[in-house]
């Protein structure tokens, strides 16, 4: 089964509610078009964000595709991931010292309550949790420097899967329109 038939088919029924047949085709033609251009374009600014190492701007970014989350268990999984550590590395860097790493860890602590071990622990949960017990752990400027690095490779890594599975989704999606050039009109 194509995985991208839920989202075509929703988006061709929410155009053709809004007109008549013929301008619906055309607005469903258009956007799919779009789609096929455009999100390319949006992953290769959010992965140039992560190399330059502009974490805020790639997490305001990255909310540009949430819509998708609801296609593909990969896309949610992925999406909601590289969100969150985005945004604790964006909040960390704006207060890149020991003493705000302590204040982001108890930030989460409250948010999110002290840890439980879980049996089957969410793969997501499992994941912030590994992040917060790192957090937690830094009493040096080096562990500071270190925690930043290795995460801020996480979050690029994470990307790259998160981008692996979306292509995948827009190939499919390309299966289900072959007529369509993927330029905008």
């Amino acid at each position: 089964m194509n995985i991208a038939r839920p989202f075509k088919d929703y988006f061709e029924a929410s155009f053709m509610n809004e007109v008549d047949k013929k301008q619906g085709t055309k607005l469903s033609t258009d956007f799919f078009s779009d789609f096929f251009y455009y999100t390319p374009l949006e992953l290769d600014l959010l992965v140039s964000y992560l190399n330059d190492g502009h974490v805020d701007l790639f997490y305001k970014s990255i909310s540009n595709l949430k819509y998708l989350v609801e296609y593909s268990d990969n896309l949610n999984r992925y999406w909601y991931l590289l969100r969150a550590y985005s945004g604790a590395l964006s909040k960390l860097k704006s207060d890149l010292s020991v003493k705000g790493s302590k204040k982001l860890y108890l930030y989460y602590f409250n948010k999110y309550g002290d840890r439980r071990m879980l049996r089957d622990e969410h793969w997501f949960e499992q994941k912030r949790w590994e992040f917060l017990d790192e957090l937690q752990l830094i009493y040096t400027d080096e562990d500071l420097s270190n925690f930043v690095h290795k995460y801020h490779q996480v979050l690029s890594e994470s990307m790259n899967i998160y981008s692996s599975f979306l292509m995948a989704f827009i190939k499919d999606l390309r299966k289900l329109y072959p007529d369509i050039s993927g330029i905008p009109a």
